[in-house]
């Protein structure tokens, strides 16, 4: 019970209100439960009705879905329900926010909790619920110099605000150093750092942001620093006193979960440190996946971090940042901080990630390793020469079909979904089959499942491309 009794308190606080919460958390679950794995849709009615809402939809929006995909809003676990009555894998969770699956009970009861407050919470008039996740983030990196927050709307809201601290600490220099394939976000500024210039077709580019190479594996941990160091001397020379931060995605997402050693970015940080950059870490997709909260934790790179955003998995969006970086007054703001629901589910995923996740014996790790492990018996045996490249870090999961082309990953994408499996795409050069899975839910047999299907769909696509080329005999 609160020290405190306000009127909200006594309302969530009594047998009435966790009676009836909790009877619409039992009913959520009882009809959750139904769904327990891959099937069609109920009937052609139910598929002639989703036909008719993704036209209306697709017509109202201007464009495709990349999909014919509309949600029940029901699932369970790793399992996804369309408006069709159909189920599917869920293996890119919203492009990373189910990380603990759909119809999740516990974050179920705290969003139905959530209604014995305001449904909206701003800079203006924050609830406790914001002061609770934020206090939640910061106690787990105590281990850095991270000592503030701000939360937000999304993850380029966040990244917004970081490069907004970044340049008033830093003014008049106003510069980013990026990386090559990176992705940022797309708005107006973020747009201009991501690494894809179709992203910013049509929009003006002011050249302030200049771009590194990052980590190449097969050109090794030397040259890879070598190369990298050298372009940051090269644009540290011709914009003299202008370039205000590194900013990095410790794991790539879009990019194609690239990745380093420990060796690498502690020498990259190294050299921004002695010239005076700020150290932007943009952890939108890599929150919570790669075996600790953080992945600058995972990476022990604590001490070099002055800013680091989170989005995705978190259910909200946040910037932490040290005590020097903390900005002045006006400069950060905003009506909408987020739902009083999403701010409770966000905190209660901080604290679940806690169970058993971290570490080399914890869950995250041991499922990737078995994703791994499926996706490895693949390329060497019924996918041989069908499968390239794999990438893998925590429940950050990739691999290059084929040649590694946007027709390759959009064929093996399409018959995935067609099989029961929702995936997506990442990497520039090659392009990957992105997977997010929801390794909060997951067990080893659904992941063994899952990836007999990635087998079934590589190797069909595979055979109808034989077939083509053979006129069909």
């Amino acid at each position: 019970m609160s020290d405190v009794q306000t009127e909200s308190s006594k309302l969530v606080e009594s047998a009435a209100f966790q009676t009836a919460r909790d009877q619409l958390v039992t009913l959520v679950a009882q009809a959750s439960a139904r769904i327990t794995g891959v099937r069609g849709a109920s009937s052609p009615a139910h598929s002639d009705r989703l036909k008719r809402d993704l036209l209306e939809f697709q017509k109202d929006r201007g464009r495709d879905l990349y999909f014919p995909y509309l949600a029940s809003g029901l699932g369970n676990g790793p399992f996804v329900e369309l408006e069709d009555g159909s189920v599917k894998y869920d293996l890119i969770t919203g492009i990373g926010i189910h990380f603990f699956g759909h119809s999740h009970p516990e974050l179920m009861k705290e969003a139905l909790t959530a209604t014995g407050a305001d449904i909206y919470q701003g800079n203006l008039q924050p609830g406790h619920e914001a002061s609770s996740l934020l206090r939640a983030v910061l106690s787990r990196v105590e281990d850095s110099r991270l000592s503030h927050g701000w939360i937000t709307t999304c993850g380029t809201m966040a990244n917004e605000i970081a490069l907004k601290i970044i340049r008033q600490k830093k003014f008049p220099a106003h510069h980013v150093l990026a990386f090559s394939d990176c992705f940022a976000g797309r708005s107006t500024a973020m747009q201009e750092i991501t690494d894809n210039p179709k992203y910013r077709e049509g929009q003006p580019v002011h050249g302030e942001v200049h771009y590194l190479p990052f980590y190449q594996p097969k050109l090794g941990l030397q040259e890879s620093i070598r190369l990298t160091l050298e372009a940051m001397c090269g644009h540290l020379s011709r914009y003299p006193g202008k370039i205000a931060a590194i900013m990095m995605e410790p794991v790539q997402g879009e990019g194609g979960f690239n990745f380093a050693p420990q060796e690498y970015y502690v020498a990259v940080f190294e050299a921004a440190r002695k010239v005076g950059l700020a150290i932007w870490l943009d952890e939108i997709q890599s929150f919570g996946r790669t075996g600790q909260l953080f992945a600058f934790q995972t990476f022990g790179l604590q001490k070099y971090v002055d800013v680091v955003t989170t989005a995705k998995m978190l259910h909200a969006s946040m910037v932490l940042f040290t005590d020097e970086y903390n900005p002045k007054p006006g400069l950060v703001a905003g009506t909408f901080t987020g739902t009083s629901a999403s701010l409770r589910v966000a905190r209660k995923v901080v604290e679940l990630l806690d169970d058993g996740y971290y570490g080399a014996d914890g869950r995250i790790a041991r499922l990737s390793a078995r994703f791994a492990a499926n996706i490895a018996r693949l390329a060497d045996g019924p996918c041989r020469g069908m499968i390239g490249e794999r990438r893998n870090i925590g429940g950050m999961i990739a691999f290059e079909p084929f040649l590694g082309t946007m027709d390759d990953v959009k064929a093996v994408l399409t018959k995935l979904f067609e099989l029961g499996v929702v995936a997506f795409q990442c990497g520039h050069g090659p392009m990957l089959v992105r997977l997010l899975p929801p390794f909060g839910v997951m067990t080893e047999a659904q992941v063994d499942e899952a990836c007999l299907i990635i087998e079934k769909a590589v190797l069909s696509v595979a055979s109808e491309r034989t077939a083509t080329r053979g006129g069909g005999k």
